[in-house]
């Protein structure tokens, strides 16, 4: 599937970058996301620095410069380098992500966050 098709369809639902909770311990930033319902897209984004993203309950899509990335169940890690576009969709209900960002020694004080 294509991000670009997914997030213009009118029966998928988007939901803006709000994060559910927010903990910075010792420069690692933390950002939970609940996704209530299926179909759901987390829109696509981009930051300046690498982080993990951890699937800890449902499963997801995932998509990274445009390209399926696969899908992803519960409990998973996946990966994100520097400066390339990210986005996923829920594929169950009631979907927890946690992104993680490790900001010690990049200068930033909070996650850039670019939204396409």
């Amino acid at each position: 599937m294509d991000i670009d098709a997914i997030s213009k369809n009118p029966k998928y639902k988007k939901i803006d970058l709000d994060y559910v909770e927010f903990v910075e311990v010792d420069d690692i930033w933390v950002r939970s996301y609940t996704i209530p319902k299926s179909k759901t897209v987390l829109s696509q984004h981009v930051h300046t620095h690498p982080h993990v993203t951890l699937i800890s309950h449902g499963a997801v899509e995932a998509w990274q410069d445009g390209e399926t990335m696969g899908r992803f169940d519960a409990p998973a890690v996946i990966t994100i380098p520097a400066g390339k576009k990210h986005a996923f969709m829920a594929l169950t209900d009631d979907v927890t992500l946690c992104c993680l960002h490790n900001l010690r020694g990049t200068g930033l004080e909070s996650p850039e966050i670019k939204e396409f």
